[in-house]
């Protein structure tokens, strides 16, 4: 499969989960936790992120490997900044969850878009960690 074709793919897969994500609200108990935040309020600052990320893989070109490569990179960059904001451990195991599939998804498309089809082979771990991350999110953040 061509990089840009694989890069694409990726980056329709990973929209279409977050904009699925997109629709859950933060409904999960105020009341604090031992760790000091509320799932609610942790799952609020993931949300911020989790939104970010959705832009940025809509403004991305996906026709760009390059340009898909730097959104990548930018959502992950901006995920791990979002963990260290967290004070909620399962929320932030979450985030951090996430934050891994980003870093296999940035590699693997960074690799595309270098014309290193072979380097591309993460795409589908990357998209499997990521809608695992999504669906983990979406139950703590959702129930």
């Amino acid at each position: 499969m061509p990089a840009s074709r694989s890069v694409r793919t990726t980056g329709a897969l990973v929209v279409a989960g977050l904009v699925a994500l997109g629709g859950a609200a933060c409904t999960s108990s105020s009341h604090p936790e031992a760790d000091g935040q509320s799932v609610a309020a942790a799952c609020a600052t993931l949300a911020d992120t989790v939104e970010q990320a959705m832009t940025a893989f809509t403004e991305a070109d996906a026709a760009d490997p390059a340009a898909a490569a730097q959104a990548t990179a930018e959502v992950r960059d901006d995920l791990a900044a979002a963990v260290t904001s967290i004070g909620n451990a399962r929320v932030e195991a979450v985030a951090a969850d996430l934050r891994a599939g980003f870093d296999v998804l940035a590699e693997a498309t960074a690799a595309a878009s270098a014309g290193d089809i072979a380097g591309a082979t993460g795409l589908a771990d990357a998209t499997d960690r990521i809608r695992t991350g999504l669906a983990e999110y979406h139950d703590l953040c959702s129930g």
